[in-house]
């Protein structure tokens, strides 16, 4: 008798792991569901069980998948053993093989080359005595030959194509039912274009059928929907076809940038290749200007969190005000906590950790890795050993001896800083273009990544250009929040175009927030910015992660204007404006 697929009950499985090969690494989180194409679906998580595995003794979970998966170290402490979850996975699929009269269970995983060796390697070493007890079905081989040309077919991208959205940790739990969604919907696709109907036919189908290379790409966006968006600036928002957000960019012209992303030569990274995978749909809101849309966009994605804007979303950040000291920082500023506003609460560790080594003759760091991290501003797993990073620190004593000895404080790092700063001779930023939008950078312009990522071998020399690092890191920071708080409470003016001196732009900030947006004609007045009387800790009380986004991405713009050569005016008192050259000095510093 033939297995009619809608009816067939199926083990949904997902496993999360250290890497692919399960000789060189271990398992994190096995998580299945019973379920078949002919169910709605809706209850396929609740109905998930999920297992986390204890780790061996001594292995903990590398940096980037504690990030993509959000599994700590501390909750494996508390998981099960493998062998009591291959126990309980395959009393499960025995008991679905014999609800189906079948001898092995029907086992559905996406993309099943990462999955079966694991689910072979626990068999292999617990109970190599028995068959392997699944038949493993793999929805990316079925989307590979059904949706030959979709850009990407990994599991965010077909279950997001087919109208599902995927949790952003990568969790057994949230891929077991977006694995169960991929199946009943691959399912129909096969009984409605195929005539594929039963389990034998499907068998037939993937042995005799080769996953035919990719001829193009077919973006499921109509391109009439694209072509139709207006040559103005504005925010466009990339829409899944059940009206999920996606992501959120800004243009000069939403015409050309949306249309950029479907160019036959463009070179995408995989993170865009699998949203525009998912986009059926965009939506437009027009600006006046790039400047509104660069605000807009900030304030957006703030709003809204799409999975695909990495920088300027607010996750768990917070900004952060400081002792004077440096040494402790809160969310809000108050007599005490008179510093800032900084991106996070690590924007200024070197300074007090550098202060704790200097004031010490031979400072004894060989039993506190957490100040050599601090020092640095690099994860302490990066740290190099005792001696090197000792004679580093004596390198940048002996540079900096006659700066930071006559006056040990904070403030003297600061002036260090500004000092580093100039003999560098940095630039200001590159300004933005449509082709970067702000909001898919890997990570917030503010977070100072150094070396982080970096595990070259250090020596003491390479040590002192670090600590260096972090102090001008720090201090650029310092000098950023105070013209943040100036820019909070500001009117600024520019000219529309390059060639056109017909028209000016006008925005008014008040309390960090765009007001009063639109044209002025040159000769007019430039607006007293309302709350140009607030005193600095006033205006600290009106700074979070949103404020501080919008005026980073306000000086971001104010870059690009000057840079192109625009006439620009800041009003920042009734008395006081500063124009292009001032502007020019001033963003070099911060």
């Amino acid at each position: 008798m033939q297995t009619v697929l809608s009816d067939l009950i199926v083990l949904v499985l997902d496993c999360q792991a250290t890497c692919a090969n399960p000789e060189k690494g271990h398992l994190l989180e096995i998580g299945w569901a019973q379920t078949s194409a002919a169910g709605n679906g809706e209850s396929t998580l609740q109905k998930t069980e999920t297992c986390l595995c204890k780790l061996p003794d001594g292995t903990d979970i590398p940096r980037h998948v504690r990030r993509i998966t959000g599994i700590s170290d501390e909750e494996l402490a508390s998981g099960y053993q493998l062998f009591e979850i291959w126990g309980r996975l395959t009393k499960t699929a025995h008991r679905i093989a014999a609800a189906n009269s079948m001898e092995l269970c029907p086992a559905v995983i996406h993309f099943a080359r990462y999955e079966e060796p694991y689910l072979r390697h626990l068999h292999q070493h617990i109970s190599p005595d028995v068959p392997f007890p699944f038949e493993i079905l793999c929805t990316h081989e079925i989307a590979k030959r059904l949706l030959p040309d979709l850009p990407r077919r990994g599991i965010r991208a077909v279950a997001g194509y087919l109208g599902y959205s995927v949790d952003e940790l990568r969790r057994s739990a949230h891929h077991t039912a977006a694995t169960a969604y991929i199946w009943r919907k691959l399912a129909a696709l096969l009984s409605d274009e195929h005539g594929i109907h039963t389990l034998e036919e499907l068998r037939f189908w993937l042995a005799n059928t080769n996953a035919s290379t990719r001829s193009g790409r077919a973006y499921p966006m109509d391109s009439r929907i694209r072509l139709g968006l207006p040559d103005s600036p504005g925010v466009y928002r990339m829409l899944r076809s059940n009206g999920d957000v996606l992501y959120v960019g800004k243009a000069k012209s939403l015409k050309q940038r949306v249309n950029s992303y479907f160019q036959k030569r463009s070179d995408h990274s995989e993170h865009i290749l699998e949203m525009l995978s998912q986009a059926f749909d965009v939506a437009a809101t027009v600006t006046g200007s790039a400047l509104e849309a660069a605000v807009l966009e900030s304030d957006t994605i703030k709003r809204l969190s799409p999975p695909y804007n990495i920088a300027l979303r607010r996750r768990n950040r917070e900004v952060y005000f400081f002792s004077r000291d440096l040494r402790h920082a809160r969310p809000e500023a108050d007599d005490i906590h008179t510093i800032g506003p900084l991106p996070s609460v690590d924007s200024v560790m070197t300074f007090p950790a550098v202060l704790k080594l200097l004031g010490e003759t031979r400072p004894d760091i060989s039993t506190d890795e957490n100040v050599c991290a601090a020092v640095l501003g690099i994860p302490r797993e990066y740290i190099p050993d005792v001696d090197c990073f000792r004679e580093g620190f004596d390198i940048f004593r002996q540079r900096h001896g006659t700066v930071l000895n006559n006056n040990l404080c904070a403030g003297s790092l600061s002036k260090l800083g500004a000092q580093l700063w100039q003999e560098r001779h940095v630039e200001p930023d590159t300004p933005d273009t449509d082709q970067n939008d702000s909001g898919m950078n890997d990570e917030s312009a503010d977070e100072h990544n150094g070396d982080t990522a970096d595990e070259k071998v250090r020596t003491p020399e390479t040590v002192a250009d670090s600590i260096e690092s972090s102090i001008l890191h720090g201090a650029h920071l310092l000098r950023r929040a105070r013209w943040f708080c100036l820019l909070s409470e500001s009117s600024l003016v520019w000219r529309a175009c390059e060639k056109d001196n017909r028209m000016l732009h006008h925005i008014v900030f008040e309390k960090g927030e765009a007001h009063c947006c639109g044209d002025i004609q040159p000769g007019d007045d430039v607006d007293v910015p309302p709350g140009y009387m607030r005193k600095f800790h006033e205006r600290q009380q009106n700074f979070d992660v949103t404020t501080y986004d919008r005026l980073r991405v306000v000086t971001t713009e104010l870059r690009r204007l000057l840079f192109e050569g625009r006439d620009v005016e800041l009003r920042v008192r009734p008395a006081v404006s500063l124009r292009n050259e001032h502007l020019e000095r001033l963003l070099r510093w911060v």
